[in-house]
């Protein structure tokens, strides 16, 4: 199933990463309006002249967010509070003929580490 373009966020609009610097967003944002201008032999009869003009818009703004410092460190902090999330995986080791996952040790609490170190064992 695609994205509609108006559920795509900024950095896969411009198809960019989100650690990418200045030079390559603006290296991407002129890709993008080469791409999206009128008449473009790319979009030839893949989309009509309101969503390459709504794409065209989206760019754009995409662009005046991600130059600007403050605004990327706003937009930034508003994707990752509708990010996923991703529980732990368990500790993996190698086996001879496949991967296999092993469980995650259990967390020894502060009393249990004392315990260990002021306890000798005969």
């Amino acid at each position: 199933m695609l994205k509609r373009i108006e559920d795509w966020n900024y950095y896969e609009l411009l198809a960019v990463e989100r650690t990418a610097s200045q030079d390559e967003i603006w290296a991407a944002y002129q890709a993008a309006l080469t791409t999206y201008k009128d008449g473009s032999p790319a979009l030839y009869g893949l989309v009509g002249e309101a969503e390459r003009a709504l794409v065209l818009d989206r760019v754009h703004e995409a662009f005046q967010t991600l130059r600007d410092p403050e605004k990327r460190k706003d937009y930034d902090l508003a994707l990752l509070r509708h990010a996923p999330y991703f529980p732990a995986k368990a500790p993996f080791r190698r086996s001879v003929g496949r991967l296999e996952i092993e469980d995650a040790p259990p967390k020894k609490g502060l009393r249990a580490r004392l315990r260990r170190l002021l306890v000798r064992k005969p």
